[in-house]
């Protein structure tokens, strides 16, 4: 007999808990960052997101739930400071929580350890381009020769056209994803 109401107890409990939890497959909604409508980055509830606001100020802090069209982030910062010891260290500053509507996101942040190259902000063309238009008109003038002379006019265009492919590379290769044509934010 004491099997027995044991066995009834256990099953009550098992039935009031299958009655009272909430089962979600995912654990709610989802943030999604699409290139060109293909999902390249997905958020969740507690993870870590990097953003723009639309007052062009760059946000950081963890995503505390997501809702139809809105978010809400529990805002953090780095803060630089001197340590006790005279070196330099950060320190998290907590500021609050934060609900915004999606379409305050103006871009979010590449992903941290992304490699940035020299090649791919286009430093090299700009750096090689003023040096190359420098160093033309330094030995023109120590030469004696016109530097606006015929000969010389399309060796400073050369140069002139490599800095400008070096600041038109830069522009088409930004540090972050602004939401626009190419990228969208939805909330799934």
């Amino acid at each position: 007999m004491k099997k027995l109401t044991i066995f009834k107890f256990y099953f009550l409990v098992v039935l009031l808990s299958i009655l009272h939890t909430e089962l979600r497959a995912q654990g709610g909604k989802l943030l999604l960052l699409k290139e060109r409508g293909v999902i390249i980055r997905s958020f969740t509830e507690g993870d870590y997101i990097n953003f723009e606001f639309s007052n062009a100020q760059w946000l950081t802090g963890y995503i505390d739930w997501i809702r139809d069209d809105s978010i809400q982030i529990n805002h953090y910062a780095l803060q630089g400071s001197v340590t006790m010891f005279g070196t330099y260290g950060q320190d998290t500053l907590k500021l609050g929580r934060l609900v915004l509507h999606i379409n305050e996101i103006k871009a979010f942040a590449k992903d941290r350890g992304r490699f940035r190259s020299v090649f791919t902000n286009g430093a090299v063309l700009k750096a090689g381009g003023l040096g190359y238009l420098s160093l033309n008109i330094i030995n023109s003038v120590i030469s004696g020769d016109q530097v606006f002379e015929k000969n010389n006019i399309a060796k400073l265009a050369g140069g002139l056209a490599a800095w400008f492919a070096g600041v038109l590379v830069k522009k088409s290769n930004p540090d972050y994803r602004p939401i626009g044509k190419r990228f969208s934010v939805e909330i799934l």
